[in-house]
């Protein structure tokens, strides 16, 4: 990896109200995103501990427009990811609705000056991103952890962690932030509708396994991720 843009030194966090301050959210919308994220995961087809769901898409810099890419599959360095990296990964196709979804928009809408200033960093027309749901689940006395497990650094130039829903019995499920040293500087518990985490690879980062205290507990996730420039140029794996 290249040395890498600093763009939020880091990692930053912003809570979901303020992403969404400019946009008059009702209970309805936050159940009805919810449900639409309900439908658009399915089981990992490489882990028993996680359902997902991935949609790739194109943003275009100069007129601002996003569509769905041709391309339907992810990959992860094994630098950056030691469980799942060095392959090309496909999972359940999120449905490309979620482009036109008021709240998608709303949340997308603030986080495109970080995307334009990447594309303007490394003069990119067309950026690719891929929009991830994640459903951490687990009963007591058992596990759901991601991949990969423990502090890494990313391939992506920026990655913006979403909070969708987290169970009150949720144990865990929260987001570390260290040096190169793997020594954790920081922790960051994302709690409400749309909290963000974002982070860029001049850090490491982690989330902890989720467990429950009671009865089945889960966390939902959406990532979106900005993809590197080795990725885009390769864009056929």
């Amino acid at each position: 990896m290249e040395s890498p843009h600093p763009y939020v030194n880091g990692f930053k966090f912003v809570s979901g109200e303020s992403l969404l301050s400019e946009h008059k959210l009702e209970l309805s919308d936050i159940s009805e995103f919810r449900v639409f994220f309900d439908e658009n995961v399915k089981p990992d087809p490489y882990s028993p501990v996680r359902h997902r769901g991935m949609l790739k898409i194109e943003y275009d810099n100069l007129s601002k427009q996003t569509i769905k890419s041709k391309i339907q599959s992810y990959f992860a360095s094994g630098k950056a990811n030691n469980l799942n990296g060095g392959m090309s990964r496909t999972f359940n196709v999120i449905d490309e609705s979620l482009l036109s979804n008021p709240t998608f928009k709303a949340i997308f809408n603030q986080h495109e000056p970080l995307i334009r200033k990447y594309c303007e960093v490394n003069n990119v027309k067309t950026a690719n991103i891929s929009i991830h749901f994640i459903r951490y689940q687990a009963k007591e006395g058992e596990a759901s952890y991601s991949s990969p497990v423990w502090l890494h650094q990313d391939d992506e130039p920026l990655v913006f962690i979403h909070l969708i829903h987290l169970t009150d019995n949720a144990l865990g499920a929260d987001n570390v932030i260290s040096g190169f040293d793997d020594l954790p500087t920081n922790v960051v518990r994302l709690t409400n509708f749309m909290d963000c985490l974002i982070v860029d690879p001049t850090l490491k980062h982690a989330v902890t396994p989720l467990g429950s205290t009671k009865g089945t507990a889960r966390r939902d996730v959406m990532l979106i991720n900005l993809e590197n420039l080795s990725q885009q140029v390769y864009g056929d794996y």
